[in-house]
């Protein structure tokens, strides 16, 4: 019985797996990013019945800018990390937003990955070095996995890949 509950396990193909690590990831990066940014809010309306099953925010901001409290944040609370806090409120902002854009899309997924990986790193070595056992294990796992395993075949990536080698 244990056997072919492995098995059975063993064929969930890689394409899903990837694809969910893919979303998972990129939620978190993407409403953090959220947060550090302003512009217009655009809401996007789900039909009734997908709404009531997916408790997702159903908006986002295109950014337009970097709020105040980001430059202050990077000034203050991530001051150790060696960048220019400006830089660095301006470069994390709009890769929280782009890149889990593009990790969604499966479009530059290791590129995107590692970007993602360089900012949790940043934090951990810089800000929270204490947190490591706390949610960054996790981040730091789901991206290697993508860097080295890559998109799976429900991206833009094998799409394109499968594209040019005909």
């Amino acid at each position: 019985m244990i056997e072919n509950t492995l098995r059975g396990v063993g064929v969930v193909p890689y394409a899903l797996v990837a694809l969910a690590l893919r979303l998972v990831i990129a939620r978190v990066f993407f409403l953090a990013g959220q947060t550090m940014i302003e512009g217009p809010r655009v809401a996007l309306t789900p039909p009734a019945p997908v709404s009531q099953y997916l408790p997702f925010e159903w908006s986002f901001v295109v950014p337009t800018g970097v709020k105040a409290e980001t430059f202050a944040m990077f000034a203050n609370q991530f001051s150790a990390v060696p960048v220019p806090p400006t830089i660095g409120a301006y470069l994390v902002s709009f890769a929280q937003f782009l890149l889990p854009v593009l990790l969604v899309l499966g479009l530059a997924t290791r590129f995107s990955a590692f970007g993602l990986l360089v900012i949790t790193m940043m934090i951990q070595l810089f800000v929270y070095p204490d947190a490591l056992w706390t949610t960054h294990i996790y981040w730091i796992v789901i991206l290697t996995a993508l860097m080295s395993a890559g998109p799976g075949t429900l991206s833009l990536d094998h799409l394109i890949r499968w594209a040019t080698r005909r």
